[in-house]
């Protein structure tokens, strides 16, 4: 009967083929040489698996231990995510958040919500970080975000999803574009003008060609970019006009005219963390920061708008 690896055994398998051989492996573990390769020796008898060919005295990774290693992301995430929980509760008057923002979102919007959460929690050390929806998503089921702010709800059963920063869209253009003196733009104005679209399997794209088709409005779909900060950034750089979320605008208005977009056409954001993490408080009183900020500064705006 096979014995059971231990985790000491899977740290040195995964840190050979990291590495690229068990010299190097035995550096980064400050082990011996020779402690690698027994490690090693001792794993593959308890999975009962070859994992390396040994070629002119270096090991090789199977196509089983390829695999393996993919597996094992997964666990060593969870372990990471363990460790850091670990240090927290055994430092409990030095808790942190680390945050994930879509980089729509990861300007002056997010600098405005971290200065006000840290003037009401002064001792709360804040980390950001900036991806895209499915890597956050990633880093929040692997517990290496405390918050997600995501452009779609996360379906999974241990996180949390909700509404934030809810809106309609603005038209962006820049400031010398024939549109750029209008109060309003309606979907028919843009047809024939140069747009600035979502990549084709973005929720945006989608919504955006509903929206043209409703109207029999045609522009000209010339260039699209994958975040709504890339569509700012095209924008920006004379390509046409965009349809972004405010929030994802206001801090670029001296560059670009922001303009109210018909028909009202809602968009949100998504507040997610794990339900049962133990800055449960401290999580709460983030999304009231982010509520804030936003009814403080770009709320100002939209409500202009009700009239029409």
């Amino acid at each position: 009967m096979r014995s059971t690896f231990n985790l000491r055994q899977l740290e040195a398998f995964r840190a050979v083929i990291k590495h690229g051989s068990a010299l190097r492996a035995a550096d980064s573990l400050f082990l011996t040489q020779s402690a690698v390769s027994k490690l090693i020796s001792s794993f593959e008898e308890a999975t009962g698996l070859e994992l390396f060919t040994r070629q002119s005295g270096r090991l090789k990774p199977t196509s089983d231990a390829l695999k393996l290693f993919e597996q094992s992301d997964h666990l060593f995430a969870e372990l990471s995510g363990l460790n850091r929980k670990i240090g927290e509760l055994k430092n409990k008057e030095r808790r942190g958040l680390t945050i994930g923002f879509l980089p729509a979102l990861a300007s002056q919007y997010s600098a405005e919500v971290c200065r006000l959460f840290r003037q009401e929690n002064p001792g709360i050390e804040l980390s950001l970080v900036t991806s895209n929806s499915p890597a956050i998503k990633e880093l929040l089921i692997s517990h290496k975000l405390d918050i997600g702010v995501v452009a779609t709800p996360i379906d999974h059963p241990t996180i949390s999803s909700t509404p934030i920063l809810s809106s309609s869209l603005m038209a962006v253009l820049p400031r010398d574009h024939p549109l750029a003196r209008q109060k309003v733009l309606h979907a028919r104005d843009l047809d024939g003008f140069d747009f600035v679209d979502y990549n084709p399997d973005d929720h945006c794209s989608a919504l955006q060609t509903k929206l043209f088709d409703q109207f029999n409005c045609r522009p000209n779909f010339l260039i699209n970019g994958t975040t709504a900060s890339m569509v700012i950034n095209l924008v920006t750089a004379g390509f046409g006009v965009g349809l972004v979320h405010p929030a994802s605008a206001h801090w670029r208005h001296q560059q670009l005219a922001i303009i109210p977009f018909m028909p009202k056409t809602p968009i949100s954001y998504y507040f997610c963390h794990n339900e049962q993490n133990h800055n449960a408080d401290l999580i709460q009183v983030f999304a009231q920061c982010m509520d804030k900020i936003y009814y403080d500064v770009f709320r100002q705006d939209t409500l202009k708008d009700t009239h029409l």
